[in-house]
């Protein structure tokens, strides 16, 4: 959960630098290199600190996935903390013994929840997680598997990569799924480089996925807590689902429940022996280094590692065309919110500049969106809590717009976040009204080159946050998605995008039939309170999601993370909540650092 929360936070923050810089393009020179087991590395030069920033991005996503293992990918991302043949047991021999016991049992556990699903279909139970609903011969076996998950746990050293990073003086050991890749991500002394090329390698090349069943349990908690249990969580799920209509984006990076719950360790490793194969794999170092030297040391340990048996497929079912709109109404203990997405296209495509370019003047506390919503009208909030789930981050702001981009399709997402009393039908007629401008005029030049400024900014910016992460998320996104050097090529496309282009675009892609509409009515008992000085439900449920955090070290890393963050943070109210998210989250940390010490 807090490797979400994490990067969620890494996100937004890189969206809202509003500081004024050099408007010059700032290029990274990235060296890059292919082992010859078609491994990319790329290393870039930083020699403000003696540290590396090190990472290595798998080219999977939950994209890359299929019904029936959803949610496999971000799993992953669980279960190569886990350990290797070398790290985290006392007993290889007998760890090994056990997991396959443990395999042996879950396929007869597998016979008994085939006749659960023939039960749950013909209503003779509601739910195969109630213990009244499993089997005899299931509980049977059950007894049986949940003593060797005891002794597994006796066998296992929690945390040894952890814990060897943080004596080295390693930390952000961290990772994060999206829809469309995967990283894993550490900073660390340059002159312990050599310790990170083994342990890194030696847990991509012999990785053990202890705990394997039990984690998809951890899993499943971990979607309820971020998704299930806040105010509008399922019904954006419901809402991104019901925009994907045939493509992989369909479901949640964390796949769904009924799935999370059959995975199979033999599905898991075939997953792996394609999408972790050194050939879709990229390493990125930036730091205190020296690439022609550094790169003998990554062949020494990452060339052991041979390529893939067979290459990854590629991602076959496209998002099909959409002929009509769609709506969802609903109600939450939220405020009154609309969101409007527009199907549009992905990476790369000649008409994601213009898009992004549009998505600057809409979007923004200078943006036309928030002069319509927030000060002429005064019915959408000045900011939000919320950061929204908009894959651009929604930046803080209640009234915002993006173009999300994916590796295989893409949206064009608005959202509104409503005053106490204004009414979601308001908030998305004046969102029309700007739409509808922009389709029968152009943007004049002046507003045009302060957006283009604006995103040069930003550009700037995230390359240079946090003494080389920035770099880092800017290349290994990229690089995933197919081509590092549109890191430096894309700033330099949106420079040349015309009043036409936006003009063009707003009329290609904001069509009626492309349009996705999702209102989201408060509920009368959060109405009172949902106002602009009101209680924010998303707060109060981050409130719950830190107090469910019971590992110190995992909850110190994103106190460490958080305050980092905290001085980049404009805006007061965000601000606010954020200082007083972090005196809960130290108060937390000090009741399990005192319990643990009993």
């Amino acid at each position: 959960m807090e490797r979400r929360i994490l990067h969620a936070v890494f996100v937004c923050v890189m969206l809202t630098f509003a500081a004024t810089v050099p408007a010059a393009a700032q290029t990274i020179d990235a060296k890059e290199y292919t082992l010859d087991n078609g491994m990319q590395v790329l290393m870039v030069e930083r020699h403000d600190a003696p540290t590396v920033m090190a990472s290595i991005f798998a080219r999977v996503g939950s994209a890359n996935e299929a019904p029936g293992i959803t949610g496999i990918s971000h799993l992953f991302e669980h279960m190569m903390f886990k350990g290797t043949e070398t790290i985290g047991t006392t007993d290889i021999k007998r760890d090994l013994e056990v997991m396959a016991r443990l395999d042996s049992l879950r396929v007869l556990m597998r016979a008994e929840e085939r006749t659960m699903r023939e039960e749950l279909r013909r209503g003779k139970i509601k739910d195969m997680l109630d213990p009244e609903a499993k089997t005899p011969r299931y509980r049977e076996i059950e007894t049986v598997f949940d003593s060797l998950i005891l002794e597994e746990r006796k066998l296992i050293i929690k945390d040894q990569l952890d814990e060897l990073y943080t004596k080295n003086g390693g930390y952000f050991l961290n990772a994060f799924t999206s829809q469309d890749m995967t990283g894993y991500f550490v900073r660390l002394p340059k002159n312990k480089m050599e310790l990170y090329m083994w342990l890194e390698s030696d847990r991509f090349n012999h990785p053990v996925f202890r705990e394997f069943y039990s984690e998809r349990d951890v899993v499943r908690e971990e979607r309820r807590l971020s998704l299930e249990s806040t105010p509008t969580g399922l019904i954006e799920e419901d809402f991104s689902a019901m925009f994907w209509k045939s493509s992989s984006y369909h479901w949640e990076v964390l796949g769904w429940p009924s799935d999370l719950g059959s995975i199979t360790r033999e599905q898991a490793d075939s997953y792996f022996g394609t999408y972790y194969a050194p050939n879709n794999l990229t390493m990125i170092l930036v730091g205190d280094l020296n690439p022609d030297e550094l790169i003998k040391m990554v062949k020494k340990y990452f060339e052991r590692i041979p390529r893939g048996k067979t290459s990854p497929p590629d991602v076959v079912t496209l998002e099909e065309k959409q002929y009509g709109e769609k709506r969802l109404i609903a109600e939450a203990e939220t405020s009154p919110t609309a969101e409007i997405w527009y199907h549009t296209v992905a990476w790369k495509h000649s008409d994601s500049y213009p898009l992004d370019v549009l998505s600057g003047i809409m979007g923004g506390k200078t943006g036309r969106l928030y002069k319509k919503l927030v000060e002429e009208k005064g019915i959408a909030k000045s900011s939000s809590g919320r950061g929204g789930r908009m894959m651009g981050g929604g930046g803080g702001q209640a009234v915002d717009a993006a173009q999300d981009s994916r590796k295989y399709a893409g949206a064009f997402q608005v959202s509104a976040e409503g005053i106490s009393g204004a009414k979601p039908e308001q908030l998305e007629a004046a969102i029309y009204e700007v739409i509808e401008d922009l389709q029968k005029n152009p943007v004049p030049d002046d507003e045009l080159q302060k957006v283009k400024n604006q995103l040069r900014v930003q550009s700037i910016r995230s390359i240079d946050f946090m003494s080389g992460m920035g770099i880092l998320f800017v290349l290994g996104q990229n690089a995933a998605m197919g081509d590092w050097t549109e890191t430096n090529n894309g700033p330099k496309l949106c420079d040349l995008v015309t009043a036409a282009d936006v003009q063009r675009v707003a009329n290609t892609y904001f069509a009626n039939n492309q349009r996705n509409v999702l209102l989201i009515n408060a509920k009368a008992q959060s109405a009172a309170g949902g106002g602009e000085g009101g209680e924010d439900p998303q707060f109060a449920q981050a409130v719950q999601m830190v107090k469910s955090m019971k590992d110190p070290a995992r909850l110190e890393k994103m106190i460490g993370m958080f305050s980092m963050q905290l001085d980049n943070v404009k805006d007061p109210k965000e601000k606010s909540q954020m200082e007083k998210l972090l005196k809960i989250a130290n108060d937390q940390l000090k009741e399990l650092k005192a319990a643990k010490d009993k």
